[in-house]
């Protein structure tokens, strides 16, 4: 079952496919953890389907495969002769999966995209993550969809557009998936989760809006973790003797998680310091002690994603907790 935020979406390439106005490659883009790889899945067995149901817009269902044909059952099985999934691969001699998507890896998928259909009416093929494709690999994948072969469909699923060539960007249909509206979002999580509203508030939170992720750390119970951080930063920020018990506490949370948080609380004191800085603005004309907080908060938002990037060095990660804190504990307007 489809997404609600993501029906958008399937009708618009519905619409496509039942006009007849299939492009030869679709890229769907947007932030991670908003399902678009399970839509391109729902695409790819819909563009192999032999018998799809494009057209009708009074159900879901009708944008979808069938689910039934000998098409559907392949793919579901992982042996369709007629799609191709691009992804990370593990490199050579190890089990560790590669960061990149190679240029062989594109070269073996062009030739087995010339060959003849198998079983479906067209051939499909899913990249996924897009950008992750280094540059020969991304010049190889240009020359195909420059003069396309046959009823070739590709699907490219990206959650930063931006790092994809600008001539690949060019020759693809877009679709832009889209964080929900928090209304929306939290409608999906209470009933999908069966949690009240203050949890699902509370996790949405802590996944920046991704109902997904905040589902994620629903089924984890961590959302409690989530809790006890903004309770801990609050302690901080009016005493500074709260910073030693907060470091026992939130050290023990997973280094990852702990400053994306951190990250995400700045980035909400940022936000309300800029609401304060507009009306001070507005009222006296000064504000000079909000653009210090704007700065203030900017720099450990900008801090906390730094030292998540330092998590592989060797760096002293209590000493960098130890440092983020007492800048948080620092009196407003400092």
């Amino acid at each position: 079952m489809t997404f609600p935020w993501l029906q958008a979406a399937l009708r618009q390439f519905g619409q496509q496919m039942s006009g007849e106005r299939q492009p030869h490659a679709i890229l769907l883009s947007g932030p991670v953890d908003l399902g678009k790889l399970q839509l391109a899945k729902e695409m790819s067995a819909a563009l192999l389907c032999l018998q799809p149901g494009f057209g009708n817009p009074a159900s879901d269902r009708e944008f979808l495969a069938c689910g039934q044909c000998r098409s559907c059952q392949l793919l579901t099985g992982g042996a369709h002769p007629d799609f191709r999934y691009l992804t990370f691969i593990p490199k050579e001699k190890s089990e560790e999966l590669r960061t990149v998507i190679i240029v062989d890896q594109v070269r073996e998928l062009i030739s087995s995209m010339q060959l003849t259909n198998g079983l479906s009416p067209r051939k499909v093929a899913l990249i996924y993550p897009a950008e992750a494709m280094n540059r020969n690999a991304a010049n190889a994948l240009l020359k195909t969809l420059e003069e396309p072969a046959g009823e070739v469909v590709l699907l490219l699923v990206s959650h930063d557009a931006s790092r994809l060539p600008a001539t690949i960007r060019s020759r693809c249909q877009v679709i832009h998936i889209r964080t929900p509206a928090p209304s929306e979002a939290l409608d999906w999580l209470k009933k999908s989760m069966g949690v009240d509203r203050p949890v699902a508030q509370l996790a949405l939170q802590a996944a920046a809006g991704s109902p997904l992720r905040a589902a994620d750390l629903i089924k984890q119970g961590r959302v409690s973790e989530f809790r006890l951080l903004l309770e801990h930063l609050q302690r901080v920020s009016t005493d500074v003797e709260a910073v030693a018990p907060a470091f026992e506490v939130l050290f023990k949370l997973d280094p990852v998680e702990l400053w994306h948080w951190l990250a995400l609380a700045s980035a909400g004191k940022l936000r309300t310091s800029l609401g304060v800085g507009a009306a001070t603005d507005a009222s006296s004309g000064g504000g000079s002690e909000s653009r210090k907080n704007l700065r203030r908060y900017a720099d450990l938002q900008r801090l906390a994603n730094r030292n998540r990037r330092l998590l592989s060095t060797p760096v002293r990660k209590d000493l960098l907790l130890r440092d983020w804190l007492i800048q948080w504990s620092l009196p407003t307007g400092s």
